[in-house]
């Protein structure tokens, strides 16, 4: 069997499908940008919020500091009951 060999109709159809997948990468690259532009575009009470968001650090470092202290002078306490209702809800 020759793998290299193929017939004519497969060909054509190979080829059609590589056109239309080089095709494709421009018009995803611009729906990128389209969505960033509809994000950016967004106004009043959305883009408040949108904006109060960004300001907020991702990680709360006091929070981890304390904990980590707490962590460290072994007074972290586990609340198992907490846990287990967290779980079920």
């Amino acid at each position: 069997m020759d793998i290299n060999n193929i017939n004519p109709i497969n060909q054509n159809l190979l080829k059609n499908i590589k056109e239309t997948n080089t095709k494709r990468v421009p018009e995803n690259k611009d729906l990128r940008v389209q969505n960033k532009e509809s994000v950016y575009g967004i106004t009043g009470e959305s883009r408040k919020y949108i904006e109060l968001s960004n300001k907020i650090p991702e990680v709360r470092e006091d929070l981890v500091e304390k904990l980590r202290e707490s962590i460290k002078n072994a007074s972290y306490q586990i609340d198992i009951d907490r846990i287990v209702n967290k779980m079920f809800e």
